[in-house]
């Protein structure tokens, strides 16, 4: 890679590469150094030009530039920008900030685009980034990438023609600035629900850090789901800034006071395979994605794509015809019984999802939830997780999730106590089988599976959740390859494999 100048609290410099893995570094490069001075050494050995941190008594060799800053991922994320030439100011960004619904929004904000303008749009989130066709799921990692892979992507983009991206940002990106320095066209907030408290601590910090998001933005379309209960505190959080143009959007008749203006969704009516609605700004509408909360998902996509001058008519075809999202509600038939698979992996979630698809079952049909919680993770949505499946699934099946390094079984018995709370009986009760078997526990999580597809009846619904999309799970730091779509498939090809 040739050598490219950038500028770095007021210091220019000339590099050929951003790192911040002291391993990764090459000779030429810039390091960034995150955490603390251990790995610097490390990287001036294999050749770092340039070594960025906030230690003012690091001593390097006097070939090597020290710049000293107060938060070095923000410088990171400025000057990842800048090194990949500012293509980011070149392109309309549309930003999905929120606990649930940001894959699904950030895809038919994607497909609205694509029927608007007949060009790629970029699309960068949990499912991977993809960048005019090309799938770069190698570097997607996470729902957010650091900013050095982000920007490089964007430039890529840039380079292919596209100048339009839709983004996930997620309340980590939000917290280590890897957005910093990206003008938003347009964001889209979905909710705020609990999720990564093991890393924020507490709810506060985390509905906090989303809530900075906002309190950033300078200028742009902002559209809001006013039938969240933190709606009102992302409008707050804008006040003041009048380069905002807000919209707020209801399905529960919310007024939301502090907008520019307000869209509300009437006539809904709910399919096995769709929905119709009207939408105050567009009309009568058709999605071919089921559940209610899609319909949410869409209307903040109708909307931001209205404000960006996509006429009624595109927004229409698109939501008519928009296909099936990889890991969200994903729909098969194995002889009478149905499946569906989706990522819902926080307690609002599963809330969400197990709610929707009972209101597409007929009464006689039994719904099923075969589900676990992943490892390493915040351990508080565990037993909030069990009762609302317990509560809404008339057969629950614990299995495991992405275990990380802890032991599955340790992991489904907190499952399992949100489940004892809902009821009068004990763990000794439902082991020494005196009650029905409502629910079990299976770990691994392809018996589980068929255990649920084997045992339901024909109209009866499996819902499979917590993976969605993701190839793998998780166990002691290794990726062992597995897709609950692929168990399907086997089921539906008669290849048990158990």
């Amino acid at each position: 890679m040739r050598f490219r100048c950038v500028k770095i609290a007021g210091v220019s410099v000339k590099i050929n590469g951003l790192y911040h893995d002291s391993r990764q570094v090459q000779p030429g490069g810039l390091y960034f150094a995150l955490r603390d001075t251990r790995y610097i050494a490390e990287a001036v050995e294999k050749g770092a030009f340039v070594v960025v941190t906030n230690d003012a008594a690091v001593v390097l060799p006097k070939e090597v530039t020290k710049i000293i800053v107060s938060d070095v991922r923000s410088a990171m994320a400025l000057a990842a920008k800048e090194f990949y030439g500012n293509v980011a100011d070149k392109m309309r960004i549309s930003g999905v900030v929120g606990t649930n619904g940001k894959t699904t929004t950030s895809y038919i904000l994607r497909e609205i685009l694509e029927c608007a303008f007949e060009r790629p749009i970029g699309l960068i989130g949990t499912n991977g980034i993809f960048n005019a066709g090309k799938d770069w799921n190698s570097i997607a990692t996470l729902t957010t990438p650091d900013p050095i892979d982000l920007h490089h992507a964007l430039f890529d983009m840039f380079q292919n023609g596209v100048r339009d991206v839709v983004m996930e940002v997620s309340a980590h990106a939000i917290y280590y600035h890897k957005v910093d320095g990206i003008n938003f066209n347009g964001v889209i907030f979905t909710n705020i629900t609990q999720d990564h408290l093991d890393f924020f601590g507490n709810f506060e910090n985390y509905k906090n850090t989303k809530l900075g998001f906002f309190r950033k933005l300078r200028c742009g379309n902002v559209i809001v789901n006013a039938d969240d209960k933190y709606g009102r505190d992302v409008v707050a959080a804008l006040k003041g800034q009048s380069q905002i143009y807000s919209t707020s959007y209801s399905l529960q008749n919310n007024l939301m006071s502090g907008v520019s203006q307000w869209a509300f969704v009437e006539k809904v009516k709910m399919f096995v395979y769709g929905s119709d609605f009207c939408l105050s700004k567009i009309g009568q509408c058709h999605l071919s994605l089921p559940g209610r909360y899609n319909i949410c998902n869409a209307v903040g996509a109708a909307l931001l794509a209205l404000r960006y001058d996509v006429s009624s008519n595109v927004i229409k075809q698109a939501l008519a015809k928009m296909p099936a999202v990889p890991g969200r509600f994903n729909f098969y038939n194995i002889n009478g019984v149905n499946a569906i698979i989706d990522f819902a992996h926080t307690p609002d979630g599963l809330r969400q999802l197990l709610q929707n698809v009972r209101l597409t079952m007929s009464n006689n049909a039994k719904l099923w939830v075969v589900f676990g919680c992943g490892g390493d993770r915040d351990r508080g949505k565990r037993p909030l997780m069990g009762k609302i499946a317990y509560q809404l699934a008339d057969y629950t099946v614990l299995t495991s999730d992405n275990p990380r390094t802890e032991e599955p079984v340790a992991i489904i018995d907190e499952i399992e106590r949100g489940i004892i709370t809902a009821n009068t009986f004990t763990v000794k009760d439902y082991l020494d089988e005196k009650l029905s078997k409502k629910y079990l526990r299976i770990v691994d999580r392809e018996k589980a599976i068929h255990y649920a597809i084997n045992h339901a009846s024909v109209g009866d619904v499996v819902v499979i959740a917590g993976k969605g999309h993701e190839n793998y799970i998780e166990i002691n730091h290794q990726k062992i390859p597995y897709m609950d779509s692929k168990v399907l498939d086997n089921i539906l090809r008669g290849k048990c494999g158990l």
